[in-house]
């Protein structure tokens, strides 16, 4: 079963190179799906979700622990955005106080303007003290909640990297031999200030995969095993998979 599995993450080569332009994004904090820069990605001549997948079913048993880590991820993910929404909000009206201060400072004080910018800094002074004490409010909550889980979650955690040791255990010489298979060995790109990397493919299929962090929970990833079929590969959230990071 597990070599027919292997197998089929292996795929007939076909003629001729080509060259692929891969551009990742991800939801920020306010959902806007934005490029992200430094993220490495790998080239693949396999499938290796295929391979993963063999190996874990014939591991014997399933991955432990990941229902209660879940549910730990869940209790600490709302304090968390709270805190994430808190911070945003104080830093932009910071940035604002900041621009009003500037544009007050260019002003003489008999200009007929100041008046009307002077009451618009004390406004927007109050509020950002109020997004400040929300903030650390927020933060007290996060820290809160971080010390109740924290021990938990590394306890299970450290059973499913014992279970992860285990089951991949021969993964690297499996990949390392479908790429001999195949003659190809895997690519590697960092994606640019505009999120974009670049790949030269030989003959053959080929798998874009990579990882990038959740902007929106920091027990989160995103993960990408796209099959590189056109010239060029969007990895984002409708392509990619949001998964825990065990």
């Amino acid at each position: 079963m597990l070599a027919v599995a292997l197998l089929a993450a292996a795929t007939a080569a076909c003629e001729g190179s080509r060259d692929l332009a891969v551009r990742v994004s991800i939801p920020g904090p306010d959902s806007v799906e934005t490029p992200v820069s430094g993220i490495g990605l790998v080239a693949l001549p396999y499938d290796r979700d295929s391979v993963l997948a063999a190996l874990e079913a014939s591991a014997g048993t399933s991955r432990p622990g990941t229902a209660e880590l879940d549910s730990l991820f869940q209790t600490f993910r709302g304090p968390f955005n709270a805190y994430s929404s808190a911070t945003l909000r104080t830093t932009a009206l910071s940035d604002s106080l900041g621009d009003l201060r500037s544009r007050l400072d260019s002003l003489s004080r008999g200009d007929p303007e100041y008046g009307k910018l002077y009451a618009a800094f004390e406004r927007l002074t109050d509020s950002a003290a109020t997004a400040r004490r929300t903030a650390d409010t927020a933060r007290e909550a996060l820290d809160r909640v971080r010390g109740r889980i924290v021990p938990r979650s590394e306890s299970l955690r450290s059973a499913i990297a014992q279970w992860e040791d285990s089951t991949y255990r021969g993964y690297d010489s499996i990949v390392r031999n479908l790429a001999a298979r195949r003659r190809q060995d895997p690519l590697t790109d960092t994606t640019d200030a505009e999120g974009w990397a670049d790949f030269r493919l030989g003959p053959g299929r080929w798998w874009i995969y990579g990882q990038s962090w959740d902007a929106t929970d920091p027990n989160a990833r995103w993960y990408w095993n796209v099959p590189a079929e056109d010239d060029t590969v969007l990895l984002s959230s409708r392509t990619g998979q949001r998964r825990p990071r065990y």
